[in-house]
């Protein structure tokens, strides 16, 4: 088995923080190899890529260009830009297949020549899809303290 990049298993501990337990940390500790690589090869500042956990895409060529980065140097994404769906399912728990398949089709219709614009149209995508535990987070961000605007901007009544 393959070790994932950081987007997809930051989504893949999404739906585990909802659905069982599982340490958000392990999933860096993978990760953190294409991390590093790709924050220095982009130039892109790590708070920036650590927003998107929270649902802030800004349309911003850095972000867009780290999580194509991060999906080829994982070898989930070719040098064509073609995602390969069936190798991310592969790495996803039994216990949650079912719950990260569903995530994996429903963004599999996402398309571009533009291989940063897919990459990130593909991880947006998977974000709202299911991004309840990211409410969740923003929710103990508050309760910590760590705030930096994210909740209540978050939680606003319309």
């Amino acid at each position: 088995m393959r070790v994932c990049l950081f987007p997809i298993c930051f989504l893949l501990v999404r739906f585990v923080l909802v659905h069982g337990s599982a340490d958000p940390e392990d999933f860096r500790k993978m990760t953190a190899v294409f991390r590093k690589k790709c924050l220095a090869e982009i130039k892109i500042p790590v708070e920036m890529v650590e927003d998107s956990e929270y649902g802030e895409f800004p349309e911003d060529e850095r972000l867009k260009c780290y999580f194509s980065c991060a999906l080829q140097k994982s070898s989930m994404m070719d040098k064509k830009g073609n995602i390969k769906y069936n190798q991310l399912k592969l790495i996803i728990p039994e216990a949650y297949k079912e719950v990260g398949n569903e995530m994996i089709d429903s963004c599999i219709h996402i398309d571009s020549k533009d291989k940063c614009q897919k990459a990130f149209d593909f991880m947006k995508c998977m974000y709202n899809v299911n991004p309840m535990v990211s409410k969740i987070k923003l929710i103990l961000r508050e309760i910590n303290g760590e705030d930096n605007g994210y909740f209540s901007q978050a939680f606003v009544a319309p």
